[in-house]
């Protein structure tokens, strides 16, 4: 994801060119246009529009801007038309517009430049509210509050900070870390295992420290499935999902050749070494794994899928990312016919490899009972200058061969063949490591009837690099698709396989500077987030989650988010640790590893209230309580989409369906979706309503002795709805606000403090 850091160039004149400058209208933002656009198209909405920053002041709607001022301009226009300024940064002042003076105050000519707030959607703890995971964990209308509580969460990652604040409770006194297996280091591995280290003492992991520095991806996973959000300030503002669980973390560092179908051993064990510790504890556990590849057979039988759905099981769950390949053409199908036996691409490699990594590979995979052949050619230009000759599935082989480019340097090519794999399957394994400046192509044949698909991907832990399959132009050659995009991991029947969605389409970081994704529209599919089907034609994802941008810890170990490191502009926060005397950061990332923890931990929820509810049980109730909006579409199909799965995951709503099987008024609770936070708050609140169909709902808020303290209309589609609930105006207490619908209401007490 590319970030776009958006700074005001304007220039200012003295003199006698200050006036001329001065009849100019202010420049506009964007959101300060839509804002206008919308406006002056609906009537009577006295000036609300959704999604901006409002205030009550004196009893009138105002509504938040922030404003560069020319030189030399004052106040005295602003006052005019009741403007109130707040902050002075020099020529950048904070503002509050009455709604009914937004155009005149659109045109002050004092005015440089005119920014509308938008709402300010902080990434984690806004991940906790649009998945409703916030109300879980305060117990609203359930029998405790849902944290974890008494549930193993086991984290397989990489780039681990022992120390982290975030593994500690919300008081930063309790270590909740109870065992870790670092797979790559030395020492006295896990009883029943030949490798790594095991780490079971709290001393001994707090003096380690961390497992590699190269990365923070597991810190920042397993800080959302099971952070406390500790930074120091007692905001716990970056909380995870399952704040009390215990956490068992594995630590990863695998080779490329771990990631083929049956090579994920490590995994495997992993799995398996978390259940085990949760069986001796006797709690339920949840694994989270955001590692994934695009090789393999993706049809769920590889003997990683297959030792997963053993493993799995009541009171073991094991959740994993969809992947993040949705814009890469990495994969193809082809059924041949009679008159059609050919298929050609031509394999690209990765943009992000050096020329001396110029390496891929290309998995292909038949139909049971069925056979295809292989072969490679590279051109130059129009010209075809040489070529292995075509390979066919005759027999367990690989067939090492080489081509002369143009340049006389040498693309080396091997195909390893089998007739019938493991899963029945005719499979071949392409491998190019190219040292010349040609194109390759690659072609496959068969008789009609026969079905191929194939993956492109390659890896270098920890990163994968993804070339594209594409026509380079030739009319008979043909382009990938991002079909079957899941991973092959993602692709096990057990697993739930989670796809991620936009929560933060901008952020500011630790600097104060503002960056926005390109393209990304807030509450949409992430633009990477993978497709299914699987290659056996199920539905997978099976839920979404926020994985754009979610807010969550990175190692300290790890430079790269440090002042002056790579990823020091994706940095939101860093707090001094007195008790380490160590710098612990949150920092905002992107993609489908940050939206599968979200579920790991709702699923931890979901176990302190049920330890041993299986995988399918786990998949039928978040399924069925999903959200359904306008970007899933309202009117999902019984079973889910390749895009979607079933919508995106409501925690809230899950476990209040769990709570036996009580009707809505046994519940003690409203059959109407409105959720209020932050609750308590200090006056912001934000109300968030799902409907069924475009209604008016009213809101009114009340005091302790019965009194209504304000009211207003809000008008709500389909899906999905948020608004901006300011009651700063009201003095610190308790209130009662009641939304009315058509078809029933909503008493939420409501605390300013």
């Amino acid at each position: 994801m590319k970030k776009i850091f958006t700074c005001l160039i304007l220039s200012c004149l003295i003199g006698s060119a200050v006036q001329a400058q001065e009849r100019r209208a202010p420049k506009l933002s964007a959101p300060t246009r839509h804002y206008l656009s919308v406006s002056r198209k609906s009537s009577g909405n006295d000036g609300i529009v959704p999604d901006y920053v409002y205030k009550v002041i004196n009893n009138q709607y105002y509504i938040s801007a922030m404003v560069k001022m020319r030189s030399g301009a004052d106040a005295s226009a602003l006052d005019a038309l009741g403007v109130y300024v707040g902050t002075r940064a020099g020529s950048i002042w904070t503002t509050q517009v009455p709604v009914n003076k937004v155009e005149e105050f659109t045109k002050l000519s004092a005015i440089e430049y005119i920014e509308l707030d938008a709402p300010i959607y902080p990434t984690l703890d806004s991940a906790r509210k649009l998945t409703r995971a916030d109300s879980a964990q305060k117990g609203i209308y359930l029998p405790f509050p849902m944290t974890g509580k008494n549930v193993v969460t086991g984290i397989i990652d990489a780039g681990f900070d022992y120390n982290h604040t975030t593994f500690y409770d919300t008081t930063r006194s309790g270590y909740r870390i109870k065992k870790i297996w670092a797979q790559k280091n030395t020492g006295t591995p896990p009883a029943g295992y030949a490798y790594g280290r095991e780490m079971t003492d709290t001393n001994v992991m707090r003096a380690v420290g961390y497992d590699t520095a190269i990365t923070s991806h597991g810190t920042h996973v397993a800080g959302i499935t099971a952070g406390s959000g500790y930074d120091g300030t007692g905001s716990a503002r970056y909380r995870g999902m399952a704040y009390e669980s215990d956490i068992v973390l594995v630590a990863i560092m695998p080779a490329p050749s771990q990631w083929i179908n049956t090579g994920v051993s490590d995994i495997v064990d992993g799995v398996n070494y978390i259940f085990s510790y949760a069986t001796t504890v006797s709690k339920p556990a949840v694994v989270n794994l955001s590692w994934g590849s695009t090789l393999g057979p993706h049809d769920g039988t590889s003997l990683f899928s297959q030792a997963v759905d053993i493993l799995t099981g009541p009171g073991r769950i094991f959740v994993c990312a969809a992947g993040n390949n949705a814009q890469d053409t990495v994969h193809l199908e082809k059924t041949f016919a009679f008159t059609d036996t050919l298929v050609h691409t031509f394999v690209n490699f990765s943009p992000y490899l050096d020329t001396a990594h110029q390496m891929t590979y290309v998995d292909v995979w038949g139909e049971p009972g069925q056979t295809f052949c292989l072969g490679a050619r590279l051109f130059n230009g129009s010209a075809a200058i040489d070529s292995t000759g075509f390979i066919c599935l005759s027999a367990d082989s690989t067939y090492d061969m080489h081509m002369i480019g143009s340049n006389g340097d040498t693309c080396f090519v091997s195909i390893t063949t089998a007739p019938l794999e493991f899963n029945g399957r005719p499979h071949a394994y392409v491998y190019f490591h190219s040292k010349v400046h040609d194109a390759i192509c690659l072609s496959a044949m068969g008789q009609s009837g026969t079905r191929i698909n194939m993956w492109e991907g390659f890896l270098i832990p920890p990163t994968g690099y993804y070339g594209s399959l594409t026509s380079h132009g030739f009319p008979w050659a043909v382009t990938g698709d991002v079909n079957m995009t899941v991973s092959d991991i993602g692709s096990t029947r057990s697993a739930i396989t989670v796809a991620a969605y936009n929560t933060k389409v901008s952020f500011k970081n630790i600097s104060g500077a503002t960056y926005s994704y390109t393209g990304a529209v807030r509450g949409k599919l992430s633009s990477f987030s993978s497709h299914g089907p699987t290659l056996d034609n199920r539905i997978k994802p099976d839920i979404a989650a926020p994985g754009l941008g979610v807010v969550s810890a990175v190692s300290s170990y790890d430079p790269s988010f440090s002042s002056g490191g790579s990823e020091y502009t994706s940095t939101i926060s860093a707090h001094l640790d007195a008790i380490s005397g160590r710098t612990y950061s949150y920092a905002i990332l992107g993609g489908t590893s940050m939206a599968s923890p979200c579920v790991s931990g709702i699923v931890a929820m979901m176990l302190q209230y049920s330890p041993t509810l299986s995988p399918d049980s786990v998949k039928s109730l978040i399924n069925i309580n999903a959200i359904k909006d306008t970007f899933t579409s309202v009117t999902l199909p019984a079973t889910g989409t390749n895009l979607w799965g079933h919508g995106k995951i409501n925690a809230y709503r899950t476990l209040r369906y769990m709570v036996g099987n009580l009707s809505v008024a046994q519940q003690g609770i409203d059959p109407m979706d409105c959720i209020l936070y932050p609750n308590p708050g200090t006056g912001n609140f934000t109300l968030s309503f799902t409907g069924k169909a475009s209604e008016a709902l009213t809101i009114s808020v009340f005091d302790i002795t019965g009194k209504m303290v304000t009211f207003q209309s809000w008008n709500v589609n389909a899906g999905t709805n948020s608004k901006e609930l300011n009651l700063t105006q009201l003095a610190k207490g308790i209130y009662f606000t009641k939304v009315n619908s058509l078809t029933g209401h909503i008493v939420i007490k409501t605390i300013i403090e």
